[in-house]
């Protein structure tokens, strides 16, 4: 058996571990256990991460087969580092975005939810993807042939739309992402000299809006910007940026529509559209290079 089919095995067993966890274990514990889709558990972000699970685990099964191409200039190896980094950060994104949000329990006893042994067993699992097997998998074969070169153009273009979107990510933070009456709760309202909580994604945020806005420009350059490797570029990284920063608002988006009294604020939609943009470029980049890696 060749490394290939010993990394593609391993990439299905911490995936079905992965997918288990989070559809079967409990998200949140509120005196008793919440499961993925319970609003008062995963919410939102308990159903991205079944979604996501499934897609690592249908990766694994295309691995496994032979299957090298998901997408237009988008390959399985790719495809799959990319989703493993979402279902990462997705957890954690859940634990100190969403959780914290509400309180439950009366005086002593009141305080911030507990999290179930399904996000832990998930991130134990999940996290290993995008940490080991993915680049051992990248990194072993030789570089991709035949992947086509940008024209100054497209460059230019690409790198503008990316600029705005960074600049996106930077500035909707600091609107309105949760509302409740009269309250609303930014992306970076926290607990800290505040008795509501907000969702606290925007420092993560900032710093992906910040990436964005250096790599756009630094692309801008007439030598433009190095590929950061041969099976993984650019367009792959925009990907997954773009893949990571829409769990956040659609998250939300899904969990204000399963529970009462919220409302989402105007801060969610423009992020949302601004993932949307970032994921719309590097589809578009992908397909016109056929940057189809290993």
């Amino acid at each position: 058996m060749n490394h290939h089919k010993l990394l593609s095995y391993a990439h299905l067993i911490l995936a079905g571990g992965y997918l288990v966890f989070a559809l079967v274990g409990s998200w949140a514990k509120r005196g008793s256990s919440y499961g993925a889709f319970s609003s008062d558990g995963g919410t939102g972000f308990g159903i991205i991460g079944v979604v996501l699970g499934v897609i690592l685990f249908l990766c694994a099964i295309f691995r496994i087969i032979g299957r090298a191409q998901v997408l237009p200039g988008l390959g399985v190896e790719q495809l799959t580092i990319i989703i493993g980094v979402a279902a990462w950060l997705n957890l954690i994104c859940f634990i100190v975005g969403w959780l914290p949000i509400f309180e439950y329990g009366e005086g002593r006893r009141r305080g911030v939810p507990g999290t179930g042994w399904g996000v832990v067993g998930g991130y134990f699992t999940v996290s290993q993807i995008p940490l080991l097997l993915s680049p051992l998998t990248l990194g072993i074969p030789s570089p991709s042939k035949g992947i086509k070169a940008l024209s100054d153009k497209n460059r230019q273009l690409f790198s503008i739309g990316t600029i705005a979107s960074g600049i996106g990510f930077i500035v909707f933070p600091f609107m309105a992402w949760v509302e409740s009456g009269s309250i609303q709760l930014s992306a970076f309202d926290g607990r800290s000299g505040n008795p509501t909580s907000g969702p606290r994604f925007g420092y993560l945020l900032l710093i992906l809006g910040v990436i964005l806005v250096l790599a756009g420009l630094m692309r801008l350059r007439p030598k433009g910007l190095a590929e950061p490797g041969p099976n993984m570029l650019l367009s792959h990284c925009l990907l997954t940026i773009g893949v990571l920063s829409i769990t956040m608002p659609l998250g939300i988006i899904i969990s204000c529509l399963q529970r009462s009294g919220l409302d989402i604020g105007v801060g969610t939609w423009l992020t949302l559209a601004s993932s949307l943009l970032v994921i719309g470029l590097a589809l578009s980049e992908n397909k016109s290079r056929d940057a189809v890696g290993v």
